[in-house]
């Protein structure tokens, strides 16, 4: 094999490893993209190849019944999406694995989202497969069965399809009342788990509810040291949330004043400056590593 061809075949299978399934128009758009001017990357080139890796077996086109089952909203029958046929195989195993959440024995589950976590660069859950994740999650916070250490590596899969790599379940209500119900069961900082809540907020405020306010405002009220959460709420996925906001958060930040609780109303304040930073809509006051001083 030539070492073009190589390159292309890794590339492709990459591509595909990362999204678990694309249309094929896209991948070629995206090619093209990357590949500008560079031989070998015309469309009539990326067709060929592709139709090569299919002949090949490396790749194949998903039918429109499988749609549905991967939550590809997608109308159009005769779409072509295009998939690796090793993930096909993973995916009955992963489909074994999701049934493990079910269990009402933690450690069933712990090993479940170990098992999710070791293909992670291999396979892509579906947003159809994270809906069951959810479920059975939902599930078992009802019950009571979800403890930090559970609770944790849920939260830091679910962190990583949604926010990191942009696939979400499909049933976004669900998704939120579950996050909901977690930051409920973890409203302050878990010190065996510094990371627990602090991915609940940064979902939660990726869904624009209002939960992650109304928790930011307890945090400023009643935590010895709020400072320390500084860095749970400056951040792109809360800046919308804080800036919408923007009165009852100054009206908190006035309060906290007057009543001379200056700490925590300078918290408040560094948030509701950081998040017209995240938005572009004030100009970065940093200075050699600190923050200027912003009163009067």
């Amino acid at each position: 094999m030539k070492k073009k061809e190589y390159d292309f075949d890794t590339e492709v299978k990459r591509y595909l490893t990362q999204k678990g399934y694309a249309r094929r128009r896209q991948l070629i758009k995206d090619l093209m993209e990357i590949h500008k001017n560079e031989l070998g990357y015309s469309l009539k080139s990326i067709n060929r190849k592709l139709d090569k890796l299919k002949n090949q077996g490396m790749i194949i086109r998903l039918e429109y019944s499988d749609f549905g089952k991967l939550g590809i909203e997608d109308t159009d029958k005769n779409a072509s999406y295009l998939t690796l046929k090793d993930i096909s195989k993973i995916t009955e195993h992963m489909d074994k694995i999701l049934e493990r959440l079910d269990s009402e024995e933690p450690m069933k589950q712990k090993m479940a989202l170990k098992e999710i976590a070791r293909y992670e660069q291999t396979y892509v859950l579906t947003p159809v497969q994270l809906d069951l994740v959810v479920a059975q999650f939902d599930k078992n916070i009802d019950k009571g069965n979800i403890d930090d250490e559970l609770a944790d590596k849920l939260l830091l899969l679910l962190d990583r399809y949604i926010l990191k790599k942009d696939i979400e379940p499909t049933n976004k209500a669900k998704t939120i009342d579950l996050l909901v119900k977690l930051l409920d069961k973890y409203p302050v900082p878990v010190s065996t788990h510094v990371n627990l809540r602090t991915h609940i907020i940064y979902l939660l405020g990726h869904y624009g509810h209002k939960a992650v306010i109304e928790r930011f405002m307890e945090d400023a009220r009643t935590l010895q040291d709020p400072f320390s959460v500084e860095n749970v709420y400056n951040t792109e996925y809360t800046a919308n949330l804080i800036e919408e906001h923007r009165e009852e958060l100054y009206k908190l930040e006035e309060e906290l004043a007057i009543e001379g609780k200056e700490y925590a109303s300078q918290f408040v304040s560094n948030i509701r400056t950081d998040a017209l930073i995240n938005l572009g809509l004030y100009k970065n006051p940093y200075t050699t590593g600190k923050k200027e001083d912003d009163s009067w």
